[in-house]
């Protein structure tokens, strides 16, 4: 009987151990926050290339390249230009403005996902300056930034691009490790992706300007 009861009790406290893990794994939210940078060189040069990127549709075939991204509306606002030394103007210009996008997002991890953002473009004779945000939550993604500059060097142009996300995962926490590791497989993914629309987007325009 005493046998008995000690069975008992020790199947008791295993059950106990077990149900705890279960709580512990089951309906956890783990928040990955990371930041990844890529560069990468366009044999082209920078006047070339910016005359594409700004006076071509190469902006939307870049984000409507691929699987990953589909652009479902724009809307440019705050557009202004100035020169900041009336003696060189063609030196000097300065320009800038404010889209308002709304895109379609598809991957593996977050799924397809249709969400708000926000463009800030910055354009000189030498850079181009940009900065991609999301304007509000949209289920398990919090914050998706990309900033990205792109400069000229002789017949070269380099970009320099940084993803930055936030995503609520379900991961409990001896799982912390694998959602951290799936969030940078897809930001690696999604780097190498934008480069290559970039790369495809700028040949199909090359010789234009």
């Amino acid at each position: 009987m005493k046998r008995s009861h000690k069975v008992i009790s020790i199947v008791a406290v295993s059950l106990l151990g077990f149900g705890l893990f279960l709580w512990s794994a089951i309906g956890n939210h783990y928040v990955v926050e990371m930041s990844r940078s890529h560069s990468f060189t366009i044999d082209m040069p920078f006047v070339s290339l910016r005359k594409i990127l700004v006076q071509t549709n190469a902006s939307s075939e870049i984000i409507n390249a691929g699987e990953h991204s589909k652009l479902i509306s724009i809307n440019t606002r705050n557009r202004e230009g100035h020169v900041n030394n009336i003696l060189a103007p063609f030196q000097s210009w300065a320009g800038s403005e404010v889209r308002d996008l709304t895109l379609q997002i598809n991957d593996p991890y977050i799924g397809t996902r249709t969400a708000p953002f926000t463009q800030h473009v910055s354009i000189t004779p030498g850079t181009i300056d940009s900065v991609i945000q999301l304007a509000r939550n949209e289920g398990p993604l919090l914050g998706y930034n990309v900033t990205t500059h792109i400069g000229g060097d002789g017949n070269a142009s380099q970009f320099n691009t940084t993803l930055e996300m936030k995503i609520d995962t379900p991961a409990p926490w001896f799982a912390h490790w694998f959602a951290r590791m799936r969030v940078r497989s897809t930001m690696r993914r999604t780097l190498r992706a934008q480069e290559e629309e970039i790369r495809a987007a700028v040949e199909k325009h090359r010789g234009q300007f």
